[in-house]
This record gives structure tokens, C-alpha cells and sequence, in this order.
């Protein structure tokens, strides 16, 4: 239902009880389906990708052209930076337009080997919204991870909704705290909002992480205009293309280029999420024994977002283009022995805690 239909509804209502006749026409008919790809082939390590997707079959200006839009100029940058020698990607990047889930599930399960190299997935979705029309906030929505599962503090749910999450569809790694980190780096110098919302699926990032390959929806939720005729030109935001269109670019970039340095600062990065991760998860579960919550529980909880990043950690070698080095793997070392420390004095706390209670 448009918008205007509805305040339409409302303001009839006013007057009493209201009858609505609804006449519907549709069509069933063959169609083909077309899918469109770009890419940068990587010099060092071309079989291994980066894969971007935004579908083209929703009709309105921020679902999805705004998606569409945002991800064609983005491979318009990219192969400009390439021609000029100021970008040399050791990976293969890809840029892939087609019907939304159908196409980059086809795209991964059509080759086998091709869909061994896909290292990384992120789909646009919505991500041109001017937020002061339309409401909602930008979104990173989350590969599954903990805060799936216990969805509690500073995590929410967008009014999508929940998807039933369970220990074994935890597939740990670096994805969620790297993005996250490059979109608010982002936005310290540019006016945007960047929130993460814990996985709920739907879009293209569902065949990514189907296929166990580490997978991200950048998006925004929930729009008033959402799948409505009032879902126009005027309620898209160049600066908010500009926020979503860079961020997402400057991750594929970064990753694409590989190398110890870059897996070095990804695993600082890391390591500076799971402690601000696991302190906050520490007073989240002091505060709920206090309140009678169960001690067991709350262990439970701790114990698997330990897990998450100590499974974590071991992923930023698929960074590399070369065998880890002692280096690397003793920083590695050093992140996993600082979340094995915070979690055991969260575990002593909360032992202390159920004595006092």
C-alpha cells in the first residue's frame, strides 16, 4: 500500500467504520533470467574474490536502485583507479547484478571451484536512503554470531525481525568487527549513523553464508516508503551513496590487497572489538545474575563469545598471500591469550556474584 493511500485510509476512518474494495490484476509468464558481472582480475591470487551483489528486479529508487546504482559506480572507481596504476588488487574483485538471492546463489553454486576462491561477500540493499524522510538508520547486518542468540544491551533487531539462530550456525570470523571499523572510521569524517543490526537474512547475503563464506548486508531499515510507489528519487541521499559506496569499495580494497601488514591491523582491529565485546558481555550478565537471572546461563553465554573470536583470530591468515610468519602468529597469539584473560576474570566475577546473591 502506497503512503498517500494509507493516510487516505486513516483520515476516512475518522468518520466510522470503512469498507475497502481491492481490485487486483497479476501476470504469470516465462522470463529469462540475466545476470551481469564485472571484474578486476587479481594479479597474485586471481581464483580467490571478493564478490559484491545488488539486485535489480525491485522496482523502487531506494529498493534497489539505490543498490544498483551504488554498486555500478563503485566498479566505475574501482576499474578507474586500476587504469591509472592506483589500485593493483592481488585478488579478484567482482561486481554482480541480477535477481535478488537467485542470482549470487546461482553465481556461487553454478562453479565449484570458482566458489572455493569466494573469500568474502557483501550485499546493497537499500543503501541510499535520506534517512530524515524515510526513518530507519543505516544497518551492517551481521554474519551470525552470538548476539543472534542472545540478543541483549546495545544489540537490536530491525522491525525485519529476528531469524532463529543457533550454536551451530556460528561460523567465526574477522568480517563483522573489519567492516564495522571501516564504516565508523568513515563516518568520524563524514555526517552518517552506522549501526549493526544481529543477523536476520532475506537478501542477498543468505547464499553467501548458505555456502559457509563470510557474508555482510549493508542496509537500511525500516523505511516508511519500503515497498511502496512513494519509494522515489527524492528519498535517496547522495551523500549517504557516497557513505555506503566508499566504505564498501575501501573494505574490498583493503581485503583484495591482502599481505601480513594488512592481516596485522585487521587482528589489532579484532582485538580491540572482543575486548570492548566481552567487557560489555562480562556487566551484562553481572547485571542479569543480580536481577535472579541463571548463573549457568550467563556462563554459557561468555563461554561462546569466547569461542566466537578464539575461532575468530585463526581466520586472519586466509589475509595472507604467503605462509604466516613468527611475527604474525605470535600477535595472533597475543589476541587469543587477552580474550582467554578477560573471559576467565569474567567468569570469576560472575562465580563472586552468584555467592553474594
Amino acid at each position: 500500500m502506497s503512503f498517500g493511500a494509507r493516510e487516505a485510509l486513516l483520515k476516512a476512518l475518522e468518520t466510522g467504520p470503512l469498507k475497502v474494495v481491492v481490485n487486483i490484476e497479476t501476470k504469470i509468464y516465462p522470463s529469462e533470467e540475466l545476470t551481469l558481472i564485472a571484474e578486476i582480475p587479481g594479479q597474485k591470487a586471481a581464483e580467490e574474490r571478493f564478490v559484491f551483489s545488488a539486485h535489480v528486479q525491485e522496482p523502487g529508487a531506494n529498493d534497489n536502485a539505490s543498490g544498483v546504482g551504488t554498486l555500478a559506480e563503485m566498479a566505475r572507481v574501482a576499474i578507474q583507479l586500476h587504469q591509472k596504476k592506483q589500485i593493483n588488487p592481488q585478488r579478484t574483485m567482482t561486481f554482480l547484478w541480477g535477481d535478488e538471492i537467485r542470482s549470487t546463489r546461482r553465481y556461487i553454486q553454478q562453479d565449484s571451484n570458482r566458489a572455493k576462491g569466494i573469500k568474502w561477500g557483501v550485499s546493497l540493499d537499500m543503501v541510499g536512503e535520506d534517512t530524515e524522510k524515510t526513518g530507519g538508520t543505516f544497518l551492517i547486518e551481521k554474519m551470525p554470531d552470538p548476539s543472534a542468540i542472545w540478543t541483549r544491551g546495545d544489540d537490536k533487531h530491525s522491525e525485519w525481525g529476528a531469524t532463529k539462530v543457533g550454536k551451530e550456525d556460528l561460523n567465526p570470523h574477522y568480517f563483522n568487527d573489519f567492516i564495522e571499523y571501516v564504516c565508523r572510521t568513515h563516518a568520524k569524517q563524514y555526517p552518517w549513523t552506522v549501526n549493526t543490526n544481529p543477523f536476520e537474512g532475506g537478501s542477498d547475503h543468505q547464499p553467501f553464508l548458505n555456502a559457509e563464506i563470510p557474508g555482510l548486508l549493508f542496509w537500511h531499515f525500516t523505511d516508511v516508503f519500503y515497498h511502496t510507489d512513494a519509494d522515489r528519487i527524492d528519498k535517496v541521499s547522495p551523500q549517504t551513496l557516497f557513505n555506503v559506496g566508499t566504505s564498501a569499495l575501501a573494505s574490498a580494497l583493503v581485503l583484495s590487497e591482502g599481505g601480513e601488514a594488512i592481516a596485522l591491523e585487521v587482528n589489532s582491529i579484532l582485538k580491540t572489538a572482543s575486548i570492548k565485546r566481552l567487557k560489555g558481555e562480562i556487566q551484562l550478565s553481572l547485571d542479569a545474575v543480580k536481577s535472579g537471572e541463571s548463573v549457568a546461563e550467563q556462563q554459557d553465554i561468555l563461554a561462546t563469545w569466547k569461542q566466537w573470536y578464539t575461532e575468530s583470530i585463526p581466520t586472519l591468515s586466509d589475509i595472507l598471500l604467503e605462509a604466516p610468519t613468527a611475527a604474525f602468529l605470535k600477535q595472533s597469539k597475543a589476541t587469543t591469550n587477552k580474550v582467554s584473560k578477560i573471559t576467565k576474570s569474567g567468569m570469576t566475577a560472575l562465580k563472586s556474584s552468584a555467592k553474594k546473591n
